[in-house]
């Protein structure tokens, strides 16, 4: 497991915001917290601060907007190390997942 967090979902999603592809600073809920959305990697999107406050409460359904993927928790081998942004090249025989 994971754990969860905005740095997390933000480097998940490439600083790219789900809903219209611009920098990303803040993440949403797909699914709003007060409709039951749970903090989690499969309801958390990176999103800017425009769609951000657009969307407020609703679903993106109710918006008319889509995601172009399906959020999930991240599996690769450099999410295992705390604190990794990116492995270095001499750490690639090691972070490789026994096959």
């Amino acid at each position: 497991m994971v754990p969860v967090s905005r740095r997390g979902v933000l480097r998940r999603d490439g600083h790219r915001c789900a809903y219209c592809g611009k920098s990303a600073d803040t993440i949403d809920h797909v699914i709003p917290r007060s409709r039951g959305g749970a903090d989690s990697w499969e309801n958390l999107v990176a999103c800017c601060l425009r769609c951000n406050n657009v969307k407020s409460d609703h679903t993106p359904a109710e918006m008319g907007w889509s995601l172009d993927y399906a959020p999930r928790m991240p599996h690769d081998a450099g999410w295992t190390v705390r604190g990794a942004e990116r492995a270095l090249p001499q750490w690639h025989d090691y972070l490789e997942p026994a096959a």
